[in-house]
């Protein structure tokens, strides 16, 4: 048969997967771009997989051999197919219909190997070109998502067979690949969508033991430095260790918190290797207490409760989020004055947070709003930043606003502002930071003029003497507010701060040093924070201008690789977390919640 250009074939390896087989290779059907070819290769299944196969007519394939493990049966199923492209879906996972086509429209440079997609477990940012580094980093692919070129999956000898590397035959196949010269893009949509099947798990010891044979192999092909491998060595004991721990796998925990240690010594790791010698129930007891109950509420719930204050209280509607890793959101407070120009500042800032996967927001006051000549509106419209409203200056009263002219009405003020933000930036605002006018007439405005979240309450912080609210009595994690409780308010981050752990201060890099910033942000999580906020005011031009942007840098990176490294914390933006805590509160019911700048996040 001959093929056209850009013919695709579709792999999908089966085991025992009679029950999801057919939603599967029907996705792969109803493909708006159809594939040439739907192989799909039975790996030895005991149950009724190949009968539910034959039902489905072409061009739909059957191949059978005997059990030997998900990347055997790709390599046979990629042997057998004829397309230019070869796209791998597995048997208990679908597409959305138009996945191929846009991945498609990707594949046009001759040095692409792979284009992905996301999927309804992604995070809400991935790189749209990954680098060797933030791949090593962490593994953006979910294997249902690729869509490879046949002579790259070919030129690399397919996926690795080894019995030792299975079910990270797939990371290790793209780090090869990245290494070789090939480059990896993202389509970034959640096109793909991946089942976690109940009951299937991977023992702690046998992930270990893959991950370092993963480790040994790239390390060797790659000729990586080893600095970079002792690095990732230690991250892999480090998350065996944890993963050990949670399971109450006592044994396995101190042995990797042990080598942990021995390869990057340091007092936490020593204190995690002492934790997994206590026993079993006192751990479980120690859960018990550290584990608050989570609320939920359906739509109809809220709509019985009255209006939530801005300000919260006790009664405050809280958000219990769906996924246990923390969230990351990065919010920035700029001025008419901020310098958004110089390439050593701002440009280099930038950098960074695309490394780490990371959009942060940058609240807009009057002055900035107003210039459209910002390179900060290019930033926006390549979705690599977003904006928001600030008024009377963010979270950071400052004490001669009390002698200013009395405000105009908090609705004109703020619809003034929202404007020239979408005139000028071209995005609607969803997220709102305050100071002075804060309570029911700023929670109406921001509902009337489609707002979502609001970041500015401060707990633990009395600013009325200087003319700003008092955020005492607030609550400390997300709750709804507003009317309808349409509205969700995302506190900034304060937490123990100094040696002893008495003050309280906000997550922010003039506010609290790095070491002290990642002990709050360890006894936060004890106590079951799922959203951490990192504000920063953006540096103005000046004589100090240098060291500001190279103290925030430093501080920044150190802090980004200990929670998206060692934590395993997730970047978010203000629309995914809105869409998440809708999702979770409102039994995925978000119609009543979410404007349609958000919506389309959630959906997905």
């Amino acid at each position: 048969m001959a093929r056209s250009a850009y013919s695709v074939s579709v792999v999908i390896p089966a085991y025992n997967a009679a029950g999801s087989i057919a939603r599967a290779v029907s996705s792969a059907m109803a493909q708006t771009r159809r594939p040439l070819e739907i192989i799909v290769v039975d790996d030895g299944s005991t149950d009724a997989t190949g009968a539910a196969v034959r039902s489905f007519g072409a061009p739909v394939r059957l191949l059978r051999k005997a059990n030997g493990g998900p990347a055997s049966a790709r390599n046979l199923g990629a042997r057998q197919s004829i397309g230019d492209w070869i796209a791998f879906l597995d048997a208990d996972d679908w597409w959305a219909p138009t996945k191929l086509e846009k991945q498609i429209s990707l594949a046009g440079p001759p040095d692409v190997g792979l284009v992905h997609t996301l999927t309804n477990c992604s995070p809400p940012r991935v790189p749209r070109e990954l680098t060797f580094d933030q791949l090593w980093r962490r593994n953006w692919i979910g294997t249902s998502t690729a869509f490879v070129r046949r002579y790259a999956f070919e030129s690399l000898g397919g996926y690795a067979e080894d019995r030792p590397l299975v079910g990270l035959e797939d990371y290790h196949l793209w780090l090869r690949m990245l290494a070789a010269g090939w480059r990896i893009l993202c389509y970034p949509e959640a096109l793909s969508y991946y089942h976690r099947g109940r009951g299937i798990s991977s023992g702690t010891q046998k992930v270990l033991d893959g991950n370092l044979e993963n480790l040994r192999q790239i390390g060797s092909i790659c000729g990586l430095p080893d600095e970079k491998i002792r690095d990732k060595r230690t991250w892999i004991y480090d998350a065996a260790g944890h993963a050990a721990l949670y399971k109450r796998e006592g044994r396995l925990a101190r042995k990797a918190f042990r080598r942990a240690f021995s390869e990057s010594p340091s007092p936490a790791r020593a204190l995690k290797f002492a934790l997994a010698h206590v026993p079993a129930p006192l751990l479980d007891f120690r859960r018990r207490l550290l584990r608050r109950p989570k609320p939920t509420f359906t739509v109809q719930d809220m709509r019985e409760l009255p209006s939530q204050p801005m300000l919260g209280g006790p009664d405050a509607v809280r958000v219990s989020f769906q996924r246990y890793a923390p969230y990351l959101l990065i919010v920035a407070d700029a001025g008419e004055n901020s310098d958004f120009h110089t390439t050593k500042g701002f440009s280099r800032a930038h950098r960074m947070f695309e490394h780490h996967g990371l959009v942060p927001t940058y609240t807009l006051d009057e002055g900035a709003a107003a210039r459209a000549d910002l390179p900060l509106t290019d930033y926006v419209a390549d979705g690599k930043a977003e904006v928001g409203a600030r008024l009377d200056g963010g979270a950071h009263p400052r004490p001669d606003r009390r002698a200013a002219s009395p405000p105009s009405p908090v609705f004109e003020k703020l619809r003034s502002l929202t404007a020239n933000i979408e005139k000028n930036f071209g995005s609607q605002p969803i997220l709102f930071r305050g100071s002075h006018e804060i309570g029911d007439a700023t929670a109406s405005a921001l509902d009337r003029l489609g707002y979502r979240i609001d970041c500015s309450v401060v707990p633990a912080h009395d600013f009325r003497a200087l003319g700003g609210a008092d955020f005492r009595k607030s609550p400390d994690t997300p709750y709804w507010f507003g009317p309808g409780n349409r509205l969700l308010e995302i506190p900034n981050t304060v937490g123990p701060a100094g040696r002893a752990g008495v003050r309280r201060s906000r997550l922010c890099p003039d506010v609290v040093p790095l070491d002290q910033a990642k002990r709050m942000t360890r006894a936060l999580l004890r106590a079951q924070h799922r959203v951490f906020v990192v504000s920063y005011r953006a540096p103005t031009a000046g004589a100090d201008f240098p060291d500001a942007w190279q103290g925030l840098m430093q501080w920044m990176e150190g802090y980004l690789e200990f929670f998206l490294g060692e934590l395993g914390g997730i970047p978010a933006t203000p629309s995914f977390i809105f869409a998440d805590a809708a999702f979770a509160a409102h039994s995925g019911r978000i119609a009543d919640l979410c404007p349609s700048s958000v919506r389309s996040v959630a959906e997905a």
